[in-house]
């Protein structure tokens, strides 16, 4: 215990810094073998002369207390006496430890003549006693004396050493063992790599090892070496170890990859892979240390600087990145290892470069790292996981990605090669869907799944889109050597491809002999016909994919993995249709604004459920609609918006919004025909009116300049752009010729463009085109237009609104209106994030700006609908209703199916005729015979999506096509073209824009009433043209169609047993139910609406304001439970 506590005293007290600076002049020595001896001889040449040396001033140091006792006791001898019986003593086993019997030294040895140096210096170590001969021995250092004569090394390291003081007076033996201990540990960081990597070769590979012998016999290990170092000049290391090393015609395999088939080679040798670490690996002259580097079969794979908050230092995971940012650059151990990780306790960031401070990007599990075991640090996923054995190997098989050098072009700049590596949430998803996928065809022999990736803007989604690709087309079923798929199609609802899934996929260079761009029709049909591997095509041509499975007995037979991106359109659009149940016409265009007819979804349903076994369906969304989460379950993996702001990925563009309320009054000089129109249809097109009156955006247009040169232009470095989002293409083309001609007459010195799909001009009939009128170049694309300098403002027309990255867009005008999922999309075109860029500003003119914000709230955290099981019995429940109103029946729906099927139109419009004056004779009251249409509508649509799920008897697939066929005809709908007579005729009498100020997320301010329309979405409820005006003159007041929802959606949530039972339970506690169950059932009332389709009521804020119409319907559910007399 006492020597203990002594040598623990003594460690204590080591001069570090002088030992170090002493280790590092030693170490320096060892640069002068370079390129003479092998890295891992070179402790065979210093080691032992370190030993001499330091033995060599024991003795002259003991030599010299001998010589002065005995001058002490004998001053007249002579100094040969003294010399003779110093040697005496020391030549005698009992007196000295250890001896030498020769008079030479290092300095003498080192000064004698240089043709005798060898000899000398042999006769030296020959001298000394047996117990040092053996130390010397040990190191086979005369074998070693023979090299360095060979290699004209011998005459330099005396030379470095024969002064160096090593004595007992300069260092005691404790400081000795530690310079010693540090110099081997340095000597094996340098060789015992190199020893581990040739081992491996050896085990693993030793017949191509012998090959290679065979040529260059004991030099094989040196060729190998040096092959590395050679390609290390042209390629990273990581690349290296995945492809393998060619050396000399032969290739060895730097690593064992895990098995992705039975048939594969590394089965028999992936356990062979060996993981080593290395606690404060030191480098460069000043003796810096790294505190771990972890290596792969001897070579570097890792480096970590991990940090502790506590202590008076406190250093974080930022002190680590800014180590990591500092360090010499030029140093290896900063050029070969793939990833490079800075962590505390709590936090964790990588880099694949670690020259600068903004390569690190987070690499947490959440908002909030939390242990995976109790006892654990929050950060236990990086030591438990992200370094375990597998996932290194797994990161460097296939997370890592390879963009090589580009070169400038005229279109793009130049940028170097790097390395892609995965934020966690994008690794974790791959993960998860290919283990599931996995899991589900071994239990199964199918791959009938769907899975809802709810990713946030700023996730990554493209490349995640493009590893998952690249994921689930390299795996096998386990055991076997059968593909999970044998086909990946990448969707996407971007016009001609998106761009970014474009440019992502060519980052995956060793795909492009797998992958098709399918870029028109003809493409796509020759890569299905190759049967080619990943192809990536349009949303669009979904329906026409699947036609060709449907009818092709061969591509029936494979399985086909779908990757859908930004699902939550596709539910409500073309590709809801054909995902649901989808069938459109092959030749439909790919065209943002094109209407494509009814969907077959009767067909349709038998085709999906068909082929359900056979295709692997993942939709990847940042705001989920709840018919996509009914479809697709609930979120399988989740990366949040909040986290990518949290993480700085993207800019927080909601919180706050500069808000303009637009006031309009309407006049039609026109008589009001006895007829009825399609609400959302009508609603739009007379918003449009007032939006492309040419004051009010005369009026808007000056506002917007204004607040783009005072607010928006001098953001990031004064180099920000701006979007002006207008309601119509009309508009839109009126917003770019004026500000174009305000511009000029300004000499503001920027410009703007007019982005749209091209249109006949309904006035002139002149054909407007996008490329025309921005005159663009041949082939020019408009977002590459926008790129140049002198463009910042770009409007924009039902286009750009989703899917458009331009990192220096911070402003946007909103003169659109845009609701919950809608809103999200349209406004996140911000927040791409850009150097200096950390401020954007919003501008709403359409009375929108607390909906905006009320959708941001809504999704900021992930989706916020829960999954539902489907119910079955729904469509049942419907047609019993249907029926018990006793205007049609089975027999009714028997015949006219009967007539659809003969496709004798006079026949079927007679009978539909006949059907009508019955239903108008059954039923007098206009706002009955409402009711009942959309009763009729109701039931076609769950049938249409239930249908999807479960299967019914032909008597209720039979009355929903008659109820598709004649729900739509009983009540006579005025003509889309007597529609825009009446709407043409309609004026803008009276306009205003007033500024209401700014709204804050947090809701500082709530905005008046003002209700906001688009069009879709609501079920086809009718109104005259004059109670449509009337309506928006008097914009408080509901509709009889919002009376009908109101009624509907109140009753439902009345005979809900869940709302009934809690409030039963808690009729006393009136707190909770007035303030916490209230909110929980005004979200159920909300979720209701939406599940309608019903946007418009949702983003307005006489229904969602405190107090309003969901408020007063959620104390009317809860007040309907409470017991007579019971008050809230």
């Amino acid at each position: 215990m006492i020597c203990i506590t002594i040598n623990k005293h003594m460690a204590l007290s080591l001069n570090k810094p002088k030992l170090d600076n002493l280790t590092n002049e030693i170490w320096k020595s060892a640069e002068r073998l370079r390129g003479k001896f092998k890295a891992y001889e070179y402790q065979a040449v210093i080691l032992p002369i370190i030993v001499i040396r330091r033995l060599e001033c024991v003795l002259l140091s003991w030599r010299e207390v001998r010589r002065i006792e005995i001058l002490s006791k004998h001053p007249k001898l002579t100094e040969k006496e003294v010399t003779k019986r110093v040697k005496d003593i020391e030549l005698n086993p009992k007196q000295s430890p250890f001896s030498n019997k020769t008079t030479w030294t290092l300095r003498k040895v080192y000064e004698e003549d240089h043709t005798l140096l060898e000899e000398n210096f042999r006769a030296y170590i020959n001298g000394f006693s047996k117990n040092v001969d053996d130390i010397i021995e040990h190191f086979n250092y005369r074998a070693t004396i023979g090299t360095m004569v060979k290699n004209n090394r011998l005459a330099p390291i005396l030379n470095q050493y024969k002064d160096m003081e090593l004595g007992p007076g300069r260092l005691s033996g404790l400081e000795m063992g530690y310079i010693y201990e540090e110099l081997l540990r340095l000597f094996s960081q340098q060789s015992g790599e190199e020893d581990h990597l040739w081992t491996f070769l050896a085990d693993t590979q030793s017949e191509t090892i012998r090959k290679l012998a065979e040529d260059y016999g004991t030099d094989a290990r040196d060729e190998v070496f040096r092959a590395l170092k050679d390609e290390l000049k042209r390629s990273p290391l990581w690349l290296i170890i995945r492809h393998g090393l060619k050396v000399r015609g032969v290739v060895f395999r730097l690593f064992y990859p895990k098995p992705r088939s039975e048939q594969s080679e590394a089965g028999r040798f992936y356990d062979r892979n060996r993981i080593t670490f290395r606690p404060h690996f030191y480098f460069g002259d000043k003796h810096e240390k790294v505190d771990l580097v972890l290596f792969l079969n001897g070579l570097p794979i890792a480096a970590l600087e991990l940090k502790h908050e506590a202590g008076s230092q406190g250093w974080n995971v930022h002190n680590a990145v800014e180590q990591f940012a500092q360090r010499d650059h030029a140093q290896r151990i900063f050029q070969l290892p793939f990833l490079y990780i800075a962590a505390d306790t709590s936090d964790v960031m990588v880099a694949t470069d670690p020259r600068r401070v903004q390569n690190f990007r987070w690499f947490n599990t959440g908002l909030s790292n939390q242990p995976i075991n109790e006892g654990e640090y929050p950060v236990e996923f990086l030591y438990r996981e992200v370094l375990s054995k597998e996932r290194l190997l797994e990161a460097l098989s296939f997370f890592l990605i390879h963009v090589p050098k580009r070169d400038a072009t005229v279109e793009q700049p130049e940028h170097p090669a790097f390395s892609l590596f995965p934020r966690y949430h994008q690794s974790r998803m791959v993960r998860k869907v290919a283990d599931a996928a996995l899991e589900h065809l071994a239990s199964t022999g199918n791959i009938g799944r769907k899975f809802l990736i709810n990713h946030s803007a700023g996730s990554g989604k493209t490349l995640s889109i493009c590893w998952l690709a690249d994921r689930l087309h390299s795996l096998y079923k386990p055991g076997t050597n059968e593909k999970l798929v044998d086909m990946v199609v990448i969707l996407t609802d971007r016009k001609s491809l998106d761009k970014n899934i474009r440019d992502d996929i060519e980052k995956f260079a060793h795909l492009k002999d797998v992958v098709g761009l399918a870029k028109s029709s003809g493409d796509l049909a020759r890569f299905l016909k190759q049967r080619t591997s990943i192809i990536v095509t349009t949303q669009q041509k979904f329906a026409w994919i699947l036609e060709q499975i449907e009818h092709d007995p061969e591509l029936k037979t494979r399985r086909v993995a779908f990757l859908i991106d930004e699902a939550h359109r596709s539910q409500e659009g073309q590709l809801g249709a054909a995902i649901r149940l989808p069938f459109r016409n092959s030749d439909e265009p790919d065209a943002e604004d094109a209407k494509g007819e009814g969907d077959d979804e009767e067909e349709i349903a038998r085709i999906i459920r068909e082929h359900d076994n056979n295709q692997l369906f993942v939709a990847f969304t940042a705001t989920p609609a709840p018919a996509t989460v009914t479809l697709f379950g609930a979120a399988f993996d989740t990366y949040t918006e909040a986290e990518a702001i949290e993480e700085g990925y993207i800019v927080d563009v909601a919180s706050s919004i500069l808000s303009y309320r637009t006031l309009y009054n309407l006049h039609c000089p026109l008589a009001m025909p006895d007829k009825e129109f399609p609400k959302a249809t009508l609603a739009k097109a007379l918003r449009n009116v007032a939006f492309q009156d040419d004051e009010l955006i005369q009026y808007k247009a000056e506002v917007m300049l204004r607040i783009f040169d005072e607010q928006v232009k001098p953001l990031i470095g004064g180099r920000a752009k701006a979007m002006i989002v207008a309601t119509s293409r009309l508009a839109g083309l009126r917003y770019f010729q004026i500000l174009k001609e305000k511009l000029r007459e300004r000499g503001a010195g920027y410009k703007a463009l007019y982005a749209f799909s091209d249109f006949t001009h309904p006035e002139t009939n002149e054909a407007i085109s996008e490329h025309a009128i921005n005159e663009l170049d041949a082939g020019e694309l408009i977002e590459d237009r926008f790129e140049r300098e002198d463009y910042r403002l770009m409007i924009v027309a039902n286009k750009f609104q989703t899917g458009f990255d331009q990192p220096l867009l911070a402003g946007m005008f909103l003169d659109k209106a845009v609701v919950d999922r809608n809103a999200v999309q349209t406004v996140s075109r911000l927040n791409r994030c850009h150097d200096g860029k950390d401020t954007v500003v919003v501008v709403d003119f359409t009375n929108n700006a607390q909906a905006i914000m009320r959708a941001f709230t809504k999704y900021r955290k992930g989706s916020p609908y829960e999954p539902g099981e489907p119910d079955g019995l729904q469509c049942e429940t419907l047609y019993r209703e249907i029926l018990a109103a006793d205007v049609f029946t089975q027999e009714d729906a028997q015949e006219l199916v009967l007539l659809l099927t003969s496709k004798n139109d006079a026949r079927i419009q007679t009978k539909v005729h006949e059907l009508r004056l019955r239903f108008q004779g059954s039923i007098a009251d206009h706002e009955l015979r409402r009711g009942y249409v959309h009763l009729l509508a109701r039931f076609v649509k769950s049938f249409q999506f239930l249908s999807c799920f479960f299967s019914y008897d032909y008597f209720i697939r039979e009355f929903a096509d008659f109820a598709d066929c004649i729900g739509p005809q009983l009540v006579k709908a005025g003509t889309v073209s007597d529609m825009m007579k009446m709407v043409r005729a309609t004026t803008v009498v009276k306009a205003a824009v007033l500024d209401q100020g700014e709204v804050t997320l947090v809701g500082s301010r709530k905005s008046p009433g003002g209700k906001a329309r688009k069009s879709g979405g609501v079920p086809l409820m009718k109104v005259s043209v004059q109670d449509m005006i009337s309506e928006i003159r008097e914009a408080h007041e509901i509709s009889d169609d919002e009376a009908l929802y109101i009624k509907e959606v109140t009753e439902e949530k009345i005979a809900d047993e869940g709302i009934k039972s809690t409030v039963i339970a808690h009729h006393d506690d009136g707190v909770y139910l007035n303030y916490v169950f209230k909110e929980r059932v005004n979200r159920m009332i909300q979720d209701a609406y939406s599940v309608r389709g019903l946007d418009e009521e949702l983003g307005d804020p006489k229904y969602y304001e405190d107090g309003a119409i969901f408020d007063i319907m959620a104390m009317t559910v809860i007040g309907h439970h409470l017991p007579q007399g019971a008050h809230l």
